[in-house]
């Protein structure tokens, strides 16, 4: 449940900062998207790997 809350933190916020880019790609919305994903569930696990 942890990582789910995260996740709508995270994309509650590139949807704000996606209303800001009016000039974004496709592509740089893709990257930006993917890099919150994975950091996410880096995250996740490195808070798994020490409790």
């Amino acid at each position: 449940m942890r990582i789910e809350n995260e996740m709508l933190s995270r994309f509650s916020n590139i949807e704000d900062s996606a209303m800001n880019m009016s000039e974004a790609t496709l592509s740089q919305e893709l990257d930006f998207f993917f890099d919150n994903v994975l950091d996410t569930v880096v995250d996740y696990f490195k808070e798994e790997v020490v409790v």
